[in-house]
């Protein structure tokens, strides 16, 4: 008797050939009872045309739109959200970046087991392999230029992961959502086992660069904020956490984001720190149950000769904060406090001011 599988991607902003790959290599399969549930959180309007166009010709494929452009990217909201809507007993977590050999989903069928989640063997295709390459040529001729372990890329009894609460929504950007899933399951009793068969092929995609987190960009970046997801990750296992969090699953939709549209109070800040940090820290939470707006600009003075002469003098002055600075005050903000809110952000074009609405 076969064990039907849903399997889960969690999207946003990517090339759709991405997707078409790894669709196909589903379709490729020799046992066809699965079911593909792509969850597209807050990709900007041309990325989600594409994706849903690509997911959408695929019969076994559903394309669920969820979040808006304004939230951070939340991988384990994402995931979350498709756990819910999983129709079968277990699923697979797989990635856009990933294809997966034609005999994956029949050898699943013995490694569904209700007390266990398994994870995988991959290969990285090198970036000489390109994507039309990996059209026209079979899994088994694809030569990987190395192969590791997955820890994000699993199969997963779906009862296990509801039990635990699913992924933790406390990490956002990149790193340890994985990690800290497989690490609260076996605190949960679950066994890992990790299998040695080559099922998967990771498609070459330039590295996360993180280097960028240092620098002020119109894509939200936190600097640190793998360090900050570890630690939270770190912080679970001395603590033997299994639980993420009471609610799970839920997510804003593109309708949400027209609440933001009407802000009941507007404001306008310099990059001053005493303003920026009392606004953020104490002045924002007075406003439970409006929508704010607030307009943080970077002060003409900030950059004027006179201000750097006072700083390089040692003359007082009224401190100023950098607008990356700025930046990743109102994302920790966020990441830690305004998580679960309704919110929209963004970073000017020529990155000298930074909105930020949100659903206090």
């Amino acid at each position: 008797m076969q064990t039907p599988i849903t399997i889960l991607y969690a999207f946003r902003n990517r090339d759709a050939q991405r997707v078409k790959l790894s669709l196909q290599s589903l379709q490729q399969q020799t046992m066809k009872d699965f079911e593909v549930v792509f969850v597209d959180y807050g990709s900007e309007a041309s990325y989600a045309q594409a994706a849903k166009g690509v997911v959408d010709a695929f019969e076994f494929a559903s394309y669920h739109y969820v979040g808006h452009p304004g939230l951070l990217w939340n991988k384990s909201k994402a995931l979350n959200y498709g756990i819910r809507q999983a129709k079968h007993e277990y699923i697979l977590i797989n990635d856009v970046d990933v294809i997966l050999h034609p005999k994956a989903i029949e050898k699943f069928q013995s490694r569904c087991v209700t007390e266990a989640f398994r994870l995988f063997k991959i290969g990285y295709l090198p970036e000489s392999v390109s994507l039309e390459q990996v059209t026209k040529t079979p899994f088994e001729d694809l030569q990987p230029g190395h192969t590791g372990d997955t820890f994000g890329i699993g199969l997963f009894p779906k009862a296990a992961l509801e039990l635990v609460h699913g992924l933790d929504e406390f990490f956002h950007f990149y790193g340890s959502e994985d990690e800290d899933l497989n690490a609260r399951l076996q605190q949960a009793g679950y066994t890992c086992h990790r299998g040695q068969e080559l099922l998967f092929l990771h498609l070459w995609h330039p590295r996360y660069p993180q280097k960028k987190d240092k620098q002020l960009t119109t894509e939200p970046r936190l600097y640190n904020a793998q360090r900050i997801n570890q630690q939270h990750f770190l912080s679970h296992k001395e603590r033997n956490i299994n639980i993420a969090q009471d609610t799970w699953g839920r997510c804003f939709t593109s309708k949400d984001r027209d609440q933001l549209g009407k802000p009941e109070i507007s404001l306008r800040f310099p990059n001053i720190k005493a303003v920026v940090l009392h606004f953020l820290r104490e002045e924002l939470k007075c406003y439970k149950g409006k929508v704010v707006s607030v307009v943080f600009y970077e002060d003409p003075y900030f950059k004027s000769a006179k201000y750097r002469l006072k700083t390089l003098l040692g003359k007082q002055s009224q401190p100023y904060m950098p607008m990356k600075a700025v930046n990743d005050e109102i994302l920790k903000t966020i990441v830690f406090d305004y998580r679960d809110h309704n919110y929209e952000y963004r970073v000017a074009h020529d990155l000298n001011e930074i909105r930020f609405v949100i659903a206090v």
